[in-house]
Order: structure tokens, then C-alpha cells, then sequence
């Protein structure tokens, strides 16, 4: 981790980086086999018939050389994947979606590769970065890729309210959305009047996709900057405003739906949507993107599968009895829970399949979060003390869960980096989680819940009903398993829990309007995507939903302002972006967990538990230890494009 750390920070000094060294091996590997690249036999005939151009022109002058990670793919077949219910937009964008202008290199240990653009340069202070893209490189539909569209999404998309609302916090510096000079077609600077020191960490990460998402010939069409028919071709669509209108053929953010929604919609991924995911679709498919700009060492275009399609499947259940009768090539984000692990191990050789063990780079298994902005003022009061979510801790028997749950793998921890990185605070880890119930008992009377009512259950200090409801998406069985036994050990101590099972577009929705008492949901970063989405560890956006309304104030959305620590927090956060040293980031970022220990804002279960993936014995170039993520989307950074469908 250490020799990471230096490594990141002398890339962020130096005006060529290590990074720049492998800009001459695909310049040179590429023009050594130009005149010998290979494409897909449906990309021959397409090209015979005079539908495509040829293949060196497709790929532009300096193509990616991507090395497989077992060896040669065959070309050919579909790939088989599976989704949980109508909102499982981020699959898609794990498996296909991960293209940003620099990339995590596959084992994650913090290195920044090449991706779309062949390499960057820094500024000393992190005040500008430049980056050169690759020459000739093509959207989908064959037109160029260039610093335009980067500008294009930088000057005219990022600051329009009616499209970003909520401005992305990695882009914002001191309240200043960034600039950008386009010098070449190839080259461009993005800038601030302050540092940005986690820029390329944020570039790297999934967020980074943002910046190479939109094409600016097709999208600019849907705003009135550019095309004055732009509110009257909304009208026609029947919809509101050209905003919506784009919205709905754009996507514009990376998690929005409607970006796998739009087929016509040009990409620079490695497929292109045939089948788009619209409300009560049963399967979303794609095809190979004949301009897809990467190839393997031996000139192949990728990526070696010709087609994806993905079944929609109303609930989990549905999607293992597809993955054990041999109908899933890979499958690792719904089913892969420790109570269906017997399932696999046994259906191995008649499914036709392995299972492939996979590390979760979290900061816990669960982390269950009472809403410390809540609209109720009794509830905000009781919510808001410490000793309140302390005994609630407390009546946790984390061992007896973790044998329940999750087979006995992990030890009782709170939310917090993960143990070996620089990152881990002990206090933070460790703290509350011994099971005892008089502790918490005596904690909960001390606070003026002494009095009970006539079902058993606790009451308010004025002696009306406390009921306090944990939300739960259905979808992701083992966050219900979870929240009922959480529940139900609060029940013991005499909390009124309630569990909430419900789908994941009602739970978005009870957050967004902040009427969640509270929820439960994975942990996210434990290493060193901590500076990337330290969401879990004080209020940084909506996506922390232990204060929602406190990280919408952080995000000028809205919201309300926070007490004072939670402004120190901020003013901590501010300083590691303010620097490139990351020992000095190190350093403000354990500050910043003293606070958070100190306050003590989430409820944590385990340290994650061992992932792992379901892989068809018929798909190759698989990883067989990739970690498991968010910031590192998985598994984007293993690059599916290399893998392939033994014929």
C-alpha cells in the first residue's frame, strides 16, 4: 500500500508519469501490426458489403493493446448474463460501461493505466491536467472521438441546472466547476483556480466514466444552444422540456437509466444497445461496436463476443435456477450470497459452471444507518443522540449473525476501513460491537426511553409510540435476511423495529425525500477508494444516508446546514483535495475518522464476507481474483471485452 501511495503521488507531480511509459509500446505495437489487424467474421461480411469501413480505420491510429488474461479469444457467441427486477442500471454499466480516460489496472493495487487517453500531465500545485486521447479513435456510429466531447459535457452539460441539479462532487473545487482549453482534437486541459488532488483517482474511478459518456453531435441536438427545434422536438416526444427530452435519449449521468434506454445513442463501449431496458422488458441486449478502439497483442480486434443479452428476472430466486441450469456465463452481484454458495458447490458439474472466489474491498458487510436528519423532530432528537445508536449497537449479537448470515466468515466490526490499509482507525472498528443487552438496556433508559407501553415496546419521553422502520430493497436478499434479525434484536431490547422490505425505485425514493427512520444497505469504500466515496465515514452526498439532507447542504443541493463537526469534516476533506502529497492526505483523512468515530454516525454488522463470481466453465479469459467493488466496478476493470465463448 505504501509503495502505491508513492507510486500515485509521483504521477500526480510529474508532468509525464509512469503511466505515459506504455504510450510508445501501443503507438509502436500498433503501427507493427496494422497491416495485419483482424476483425469478427460479422465485421467481414458488413465490410464486404461495403456497411463498414475497414478495420485499420476503424480503430484509428493508436488502438489499446489489451493483454488477455489467459491467452487468445475465439470470436463468436452470445454471452448470457442475468439482472434482478427494473432498475439493475448498474450492472450494465459494471460490465460495459467502464471506459474512462484513465483506468484501474485489473488487480487493483492503485495503479493508473492508459485507457481512452494514451496518458496525462499534472500541474505542480493539481490545478490542471492534460490529457492526449488516441488518434483516429471512433464513437459507435463512426464519427470522431475527440476533445470536443469531453468539452462538450465540461462547458455545456455539467453547469445546466436542468440537467445536473446536483453537480458531482469530484468536479467541484471550492464551489468552482472546472474548465477546460481544448488545444488539438486530441489534447486537452482541465482546470481549477484551487487543487484538485484526487482528480485522476476520481478519473480512474467509475465516476471518471462521466467525462467520455456523451457525443456531442448527437446529444447537442437536444438543446436549444444548438438546435432551435430542440423545445418543439420535445413537444413532439411528449415530454416537458427539451431537458427531459435529452435526459431520456442521453442519459447524461452515469446511473441514470435512460442511458441504457436509447439504442440510436452512440458509445465508445465495447457493445451497443440493440434491446433497450424499458419498463417491463424481459431481456436487455447488445451487439459488438464495430469502431471499438482496443485490440489483443496479436492485432484482434475486441471484443472477441459477438453479442450480450441479459434476462430481466422478477427477483433473485428466478436468476439462481437460471445460473445452476447453465443458462448464466457469469454471474457475481445478486446471487452470489453465502446461503446460496451449498447451492453452487453442489450444482457445479451439472451446471456446467465453477465458482471463482472474489475479495471484497469494503468497509463491512451491511451498515445499517439511522437518519440523523429526520423530518420528525422527536424522532430527530432520539435519532441524533449517540447513546441512542450506541445501545442499538449494542443489542447486536454480531457472532451469532455471522454464523447465521454468513457461515461464520468475518468478525464483528463497525463501518471503517478495512484492517492493513493505511486508512483503518482501530477506534472507529472496534468500538460497540460486544453483544450486551443490559448495556444497552441501561444506555436506552438513561436517555429517557424508560417508559413503555402496552405492547412492551418503548415509548417517546411524552409517552407516545417510538416505532423506528428499517428499510430494505427486496431484490437484495440477504440486506432483508440482515435487516430482520436486526430488528428483531432490537425487539428484545424493547424498540419497536419494524423491517420494510420494498423495491429499490420506493427506497430511492424515501431517501430522496428524507422520511427514511432508517436503512440498510452495503458499505463502500475500505481501502483506498476511501478519498474517491468516503460516503459512509461523514455527510458527502445523498448516498449517505445516515444524514442525506446534511451531504445534499456538502453537494449545494439543498438539504440543511450541519453542526460544526460535521463542517470540520469538510474542511479536512477540502485540504486533502487541496494537496497532492498523500501522506498529508493519509494524514487529514485519519482526522477526519477521529470525528467520525467520535460521533459514531453508522451501525455496522462484519467485515465482508468472501464474494465470489459463478463462471461458466465455457467462458474464458476470466479473472480468477478480481476484487470486488464500487469505485472499482467489477468487473469493468478485468475487461470483458477480452473475454471469450469457447466454441
Amino acid at each position: 500500500m505504501q509503495g502505491w501511495r508513492a507510486r500515485l503521488g509521483g504521477k500526480m507531480r510529474h508532468l509525464r508519469m509512469a503511466a505515459m511509459a506504455g504510450i510508445s509500446f501501443i503507438a509502436l505495437t500498433g503501427a507493427a501490426f496494422a497491416q495485419d489487424y483482424q476483425q469478427a467474421p460479422m465485421l467481414e461480411e458488413m465490410v464486404a458489403s461495403g456497411g463498414l469501413p475497414e478495420i485499420a480505420e476503424r480503430l484509428g491510429a493508436e488502438p489499446r493493446v489489451m493483454e488477455p488474461i489467459d491467452e487468445i479469444g475465439q470470436y463468436g457467441g452470445t454471452f448470457q448474463g442475468g439482472m434482478v427486477g427494473g432498475n439493475d442500471r448498474n450492472l450494465l454499466l459494471k460490465f460495459t460501461g467502464y471506459e474512462p480516460l484513465l483506468a484501474w489496472d485489473r488487480d487493483w493495487t492503485g495503479e493508473v493505466i492508459p485507457n481512452v487517453a494514451t496518458g496525462y500531465s499534472a500541474s505542480e500545485d493539481s490545478t490542471a491536467f492534460t490529457f492526449t486521447l488516441r488518434e483516429g479513435m471512433k464513437w459507435s456510429d463512426g464519427s470522431p472521438f475527440t476533445a470536443d466531447d469531453i468539452a462538450f459535457f465540461i462547458e455545456d452539460v455539467l453547469p445546466e441546472a436542468k440537467l445536473f441539479p446536483t453537480k458531482p462532487g469530484w468536479l467541484v473545487v471550492d464551489g468552482e466547476l472546472p474548465s477546460i482549453e481544448v488545444i488539438s482534437p486530441t489534447e486537452f486541459t482541465i482546470s481549477w483556480s484551487q487543487p484538485n488532488g484526487l482528480f485522476i483517482l476520481n478519473v480512474a474511478g467509475v465516476f471518471g466514466t462521466q467525462l467520455t459518456m456523451l457525443n456531442k453531435a448527437y446529444c447537442s441536438q437536444f438543446m436549444p444552444k444548438y438546435n432551435d427545434e430542440a423545445e418543439a422536438n420535445a413537444a413532439a416526444a411528449g415530454v416537458a422540456d427539451w431537458a427531459e427530452h435529452m435526459l431520456n435519449m442521453c442519459g447524461v449521468e452515469i446511473e441514470n437509466i435512460q442511458r441504457w434506454r436509447n439504442p440510436e445513442r452512440p458509445v465508445i463501449e465495447a457493445f451497443r444497445l440493440t434491446e433497450p431496458y424499458v419498463a417491463g422488458a424481459t431481456r436487455v441486449a447488445f451487439e459488438r461496436n464495430p469502431y471499438y478502439w482496443k485490440v489483443d497483442p496479436e492485432g484482434n480486434q475486441l471484443p472477441y463476443i459477438d453479442r450480450a443479452s441479459f434476462s430481466v428476472n422478477a427477483d433473485p430466486q428466478t436468476l439462481v435456477l437460471a445460473t445452476l441450469a447453465g443458462d448464466i456465463h457469469f454471474e457475481s452481484r445478486h446471487t452470489n450470497s453465502p446461503a446460496n454458495l451449498p447451492l453452487y458447490v453442489e450444482g457445479q458439474e451439472q451446471g456446467n459452471f465453477y465458482i471463482s472466489p472474489r475479495e471484497k474491498l469494503v468497509g463491512n458487510q451491511y451498515n445499517v444507518s439511522i437518519n440523523l436528519t429526520h423530518p420528525d423532530a422527536a424522532k430527530r432528537e432520539i435519532f441524533g443522540n449517540k447513546d441512542f445508536r450506541a445501545a442499538l449497537s449494542l443489542a447486536l449479537d454480531r457472532p451469532t449473525m455471522i454464523d447465521l448470515l454468513f457461515f461464520g466468515n468475518g468478525v464483528p466490526q463497525q463501518v471503517a476501513p478495512r484492517e492493513g490499509t493505511p486508512f483503518y482507525h482501530e477506534q472507529l472498528a472496534t468500538q460497540f460491537t460486544q453483544y450486551d443487552v443490559e448495556q444497552a438496556n441501561a444506555m436506552l433508559d438513561e436517555i429517557g426511553l424508560d417508559g413503555r407501553g402496552g405492547d412492551g415496546f418503548r415509548t417517546m419521553p411524552d409517552g407516545s409510540p417510538l416505532v423506528l422502520t428499517l428499510a430494505a430493497v427486496n431484490a437484495l436478499g440477504g440486506h432483508g435476511d440482515t435487516a430482520e434479525l436486526v430488528t428483531q434484536y432490537w425487539q428484545a431490547v424493547g424498540i419497536d423495529a419494524r423491517l420494510s422490505s420494498m423495491d429499490r425505485t420506493r427506497f430511492y425514493e424515501e431517501k430522496t425525500n428524507n422520511t427514511h427512520d432508517a436503512v440498510i444497505w452495503g458499505a463502500t469504500s475500505g481501502g483506498i477508494d476511501v478519498y474517491i466515496d468516503p460516503r459512509d465515514y461523514f455527510p458527502f452526498s445523498t448516498e449517505s444516508n445516515f444524514a442525506i439532507n446534511w451531504g445534499k447542504y456538502y453537494i449545494n443541493a439543498g438539504g440543511e446546514e450541519p453542526p460544526q463537526y460535521v463542517k470540520d469534516q469538510w474542511a479536512l476533506y477540502d485540504d486533502i483535495k487541496a494537496t497532492a502529497d498523500p501522506e498529508q492526505q493519509a494524514e487529514l483523512f485519519q482526522q477526519i475518522l477521529d470525528i467520525t468515530a467520535e460521533q459514531f454516525y453508522n451501525i455496522g454488522i462484519s467485515t465482508a464476507t468472501p464474494s465470489y463470481a459463478v463462471v461458466s466453465n465455457d467462458l474464458g479469459n476470466v479473472s480468477r481474483d478480481t476484487p470486488v467493488g464500487w469505485i472499482y466496478p467489477d468487473p469493468g476493470p478485468e475487461n470483458p471485452e477480452q473475454w471469450y465463448i469457447k466454441q
